[in-house]
């Protein structure tokens, strides 16, 4: 075999590892740490309300259990997803996750982060997007 042959063969095997390897990264994308997101007022969400914050990428909602939030990025390849009813749907591929972050519809490998979720004395909110919680975890107020 002559050596142009060798070169090209081993060439496309390493092309081929590398799109192997590329498809085996991490199980989703991380959300970026915003700090703390200001998210308005406990009295402005009522129960089976989910909507985004301003021009970031969270949504906070309310359920029976109480107050959360969660990123808006999806886990996929890390788009910015959007609200619709009591469902967050991602624009570029198509995921679909229901009002708690949990996928409903693919590619995405993974549900959306949840984050903390603080109030002041005067029922202002605050989302903690350095602070990653339990998709269970709830603000009694």
């Amino acid at each position: 075999m002559n050596r142009f042959v060798t070169c090209r063969r081993r060439f496309l095997e390493m092309a081929a590892l590398g799109v192997v390897a590329a498809g085996c990264g991490p199980a989703g994308v991380s959300p970026q740490s915003l700090g703390d997101v200001a998210a308005g007022n406990e009295s402005d969400l009522s129960v089976g309300s989910l909507q985004a914050v301003g021009g970031n990428p969270v949504a906070i909602g309310r359920d029976s259990g109480g107050i959360y939030a969660m990123t808006l990025t999806c886990t996929h390849a890390g788009c910015e997803t959007q609200v619709e009813g009591q469902e967050i749907v991602c624009p570029c591929h198509g995921s679909t996750y229901d009002a708690n972050g949990k996928v409903t519809g693919g590619p995405a490998p993974s549900p959306l982060d949840h984050f903390a979720v603080t109030a002041d004395g005067s029922g202002n909110l605050t989302i903690h997007t350095g602070t990653v919680v339990s998709a269970s975890t709830r603000l009694k107020v």
